[in-house]
């Protein structure tokens, strides 16, 4: 099943779920939505804030790579099939992905 998950989403989060589904778009988001550094003793998760301070396309290619990377890392049930971003013409500075996933 391909799902779509935008880094606007809310995280509601529900830790004692049993839908594996839901269990892994929480997950994603939490991974689209954490500072990097910012969980203790898991410095990694996360994603890195260094690439906001870069031209729009460096930050979204460097976003791009990092979502990958961290997909690989903590969320191995779900695949990556695309990222792209949302413009948000009154906020050009922010970065909203836009996950295209499949979940199996």
């Amino acid at each position: 099943m391909i799902v779509t998950i935008k880094g606007s989403d809310p995280v509601n989060m529900d830790l004692f779920t049993d839908d594996e589904e839901k269990d892994i778009i929480q997950n994603i988001l939490c991974i689209i939505k954490t500072t990097q550094g910012s969980c203790p003793n898991l410095r990694e998760y996360g994603l890195d804030p260094e690439a906001m301070h870069k031209p729009v396309p460096v930050a979204k290619a460097a976003y791009s790579v990092a979502i990958s990377n961290q997909f690989r890392m903590f969320e191995d049930r779900a695949t990556l099939q695309s990222i792209t971003f949302e413009d948000d013409p009154n906020h050009p500075e922010i970065l909203n992905p836009i996950l295209e996933v499949t979940i199996p």
